[in-house]
């Protein structure tokens, strides 16, 4: 009774609608990234500058996560993602209307601060299945937030070649603008019991830390993996860029559709999600990523394994990420959103730090240099799994245990 429910509630074609808005939601923290050039000339700034907007774009979407996407503890979220939606539709106009890139910058944060409907969309379908089952269903979710951050990249590229960065801008706008009319009509009302106090809210946070060890854990898997997925994605383009290569920014940028290919393939991990043994594919999903690695550094000048190399990390950065969010969304419903909003602050905190190693290792060691780097964050990730597991057995041993 309770699975019919959730069918209905959340039927399959709406299911992929939300992941969907997922996808271009996240590709919004993504488009200017390959637009840089042209704002640049937009702008009349120097290089060096215009990586301040990427900058501002993802700190917003830090600050959205800290002290947004827990709002959803306390108000309807339903409202709370068509207000995101919205606000990031508006906010992207905006952008293309100023002449100064003070207001750029200004403005970029606030596209970021507000860019956060697919991280309050995912607890609040999680939150309202009552069933069981969401291992599937946050894994499609979960495909197109991994599929933005690829997407937006290959969209904004090619609208931008073939118009401006402003073109860019002013469609997804009005894609944004026409899911949030049709999201009005058919999303469902949300249904969680909510919290009194959003002070108590922010408050409880920093505890849920100490007190959910699955949070913990996730968040070293979830930061690890994200680091090294961008120390690869960060060193690949020097590396098509260079000998034996020498590719363009278009050759280059076909990669993303490898990283997408393997995003998809990874699907099949929602289901892992329910398993009694989720750490150990946790694990599973790490050593293929450590694999990976081995195989750049050693022949990372062969076209062929570096195509399948690209292919397999994502399939095990993809597959991370889905098991970790569906071992969170096994937590209590009415904390949903303030655990998403730890989890992912984590994550994104992993994947800029990746961002500065693999452009420094790349910078001091080459491709080896990045192999050894990638390697040992995940290995890190993978002896504190070992070492949790080892206490764990020790205090079912002794008999011990901490005090609540």
């Amino acid at each position: 009774m309770k699975l019919a429910a959730d069918r209905k509630m959340f039927s399959l074609p709406l299911q992929w609608l939300l992941a969907a808005v997922c996808a271009i939601a996240v590709a919004n923290l993504y488009y200017d990234q390959v637009l840089l050039s042209d704002i640049i000339k937009s702008f009349n700034i120097e290089p060096n500058q215009s990586g301040l907007l990427l900058t501002v774009i993802q700190a917003g979407y830090t600050l959205g996560l800290v002290f947004i996407v827990p709002l959803g503890d306390r108000f309807n979220r339903r409202k709370l993602i068509l207000i995101s939606l919205l606000l990031s539709a508006f906010w992207l106009v905006m952008m293309t209307l100023v002449s100064s890139f003070m207001l750029l910058l200004v403005l970029g944060l606030c596209l970021g601060f507000s860019t956060v409907s697919a991280q309050l969309i995912i607890p609040f379908v999680s939150s309202n299945i009552q069933s069981g089952k969401k291992g599937p269903i946050i894994s499609r979710l979960l495909t197109g937030i991994f599929l933005g951050v690829l997407l937006g990249r290959v969209f904004g590229g090619w609208i931008g070649q073939l118009f401006n960065w402003q073109t860019v801008h002013w469609v997804a706008a009005f894609i944004l603008l026409v899911i949030a009319g049709y999201l009005f009509i058919k999303l469902p009302d949300d249904q969680t019991p909510k919290q009194p106090s959003y002070k108590q809210i922010l408050r409880s946070m920093i505890p849920l830390l100490r007190e959910e060890p699955v949070l913990r854990e996730t968040i070293i898997l979830g930061g690890a993996a994200f680091a090294a997925f961008n120390i690869f994605w960060v060193s690949l383009t020097f590396m098509l860029n260079g000998a034996p290569y020498h590719f363009d920014s278009g050759a280059i940028g076909m990669f993303g559709i490898i990283g997408i290919a393997g995003a998809i393939a990874a699907g099949f991990s929602g289901r892992l999600s329910d398993s009694r043994h989720v750490q150990m594919w946790n694990i599973v999903a790490l050593l293929m990523m450590i694999l990976s690695f081995v195989v750049v550094g050693l022949s990372w000048n062969h076209l062929i394994l570096l195509i399948a190399v690209t292919f397999l990390l994502d399939v095990g950065s993809r597959m991370n990420m889905t098991l970790n969010q569906g071992r969170i969304y096994q937590l209590a419903p009415e904390k949903h959103s303030r655990l998403n909003s730890l989890y992912m602050v984590g994550y994104y905190f992993g994947g800029s730090a990746g961002s500065g190693i693999g452009s420094l290792s790349f910078h001091f060691g080459l491709v080896p240099g990045v192999a050894i780097s990638g390697c040992l964050v995940l290995a890190l990730a993978i002896l504190y799994i070992g070492r949790v597991k080892n206490e764990g057995y020790n205090r079912k041993k002794t008999g011990w245990s901490k005090p609540a």
